[in-house]
């Protein structure tokens, strides 16, 4: 059963407004120890925009909520690097945040870059979607809402967080596992004015998956198989395709239901941002594979159109 909610009012500000605000270095803090046990590891990211420098640290959350830890994240956040933080915890052994190295859903998320303030409103009148515990206004009009969640595998959790993307018009790219979101009480530079990151506590329960809407298997069924190479589906099906691998995957769906080019490398880039030295090139390469990948398949198909 989804719990009642408080209400749907929001007011996005404008950047102006929430750069003159003074950093409270509490902020970060309570909202890393409200959302992680203290032994729990979680990745860290700095990105440095001008220079697209990434610097990654893996700590526990008591580490990083730790006066040390934050002096580092605010004379970092300071030089304009933006502050992130990955949203479910990583294996003891990993020192990275691919799919493989996550070791629990501690929560699901959606990323609204687009009408944001009317997207998460209409998502908030729903009655099939719990409270979120966090709505994180990250720049004008903005959002990312969270829930803190248990009981998930990682399938079901990306699945679920998919389909909830398509629906409300959220980042479809800020549905894996293993995503960044910006960490509350540190300043955004991606927009103009320096914006300071604010987070609006909602619940503070812990869900379920039978709290959220039940949605059918998708890609991993065999029909999703038909169109990759004997080596994807070996892959596919020992569950070791890699990040790069799952990037021209999702170009080819996406291109294959219509959506621009431009608009599927946008979104690769988006998800991969941080992770390439030159992410635009990447992700237009992806992209190019993929369209060269689904006009082989239609040659193949239709000889006739080689002719």
């Amino acid at each position: 059963m989804t719990p009642p909610k408080t209400g749907t009012n929001l007011t996005s500000s404008t950047p102006g407004h929430k750069s003159r605000e003074p950093m409270d270095p509490d902020v970060p803090v309570r909202y890393i120890r409200e959302n992680f046990r203290p032994e729990d590891r979680v990745a860290v990211v700095l990105i440095q925009k001008e220079t697209r420098r990434a610097i990654q640290h893996v700590a526990t959350a008591d580490r990083i909520a730790q006066a040390e830890f934050q002096a580092r994240l605010r004379h970092a956040n300071a030089s304009r690097h933006e502050v992130y933080i990955g949203m479910n915890t990583v294996r003891e052994t990993s020192h990275s945040r691919t799919k493989a190295d996550i070791a629990a859903i501690r929560h699901v998320y959606l990323d609204f870059d687009d009408n944001g303030t009317a997207a998460v409103q209409a998502l908030m009148r729903r009655d099939d979607v719990p409270e979120p515990n966090y709505l994180v206004n990250t720049s004008s009009d903005r959002w990312q809402v969270v829930w803190k969640v248990e009981g998930f595998a990682i399938e079901d959790a990306e699945r679920l967080m998919r389909h909830l993307a398509r629906e409300t018009g959220a980042d479809p790219a800020a549905t894996d596992s293993s995503r960044v979101l910006r960490l509350p009480g540190f300043l955004s530079h991606k927009h103009g004015a320096p914006f300071l990151v604010r987070a609006q506590q909602r619940a503070s329960q812990i869900y379920a998956p039978d709290h959220f809407p039940k949605y059918p298997l998708e890609e991993q069924s065999a029909r999703a198989l038909v169109n990759r190479s004997p080596m994807e589906v070996r892959t596919a099906r020992a569950g070791r395709l890699s990040q790069s691998e799952r990037d021209w995957a999702y170009a080819k769906r996406a291109l294959a239901r219509g959506d621009s080019p431009t608009a599927v490398a946008a979104a690769i880039a988006r998800f991969r941002d941080g992770e390439k030295s030159d992410v635009h090139g990447y992700a237009n390469r992806t992209v190019q594979k993929a369209i060269q990948a689904l006009e082989q398949e239609l040659r193949s198909a239709r000889p006739d159109l080689g002719r």
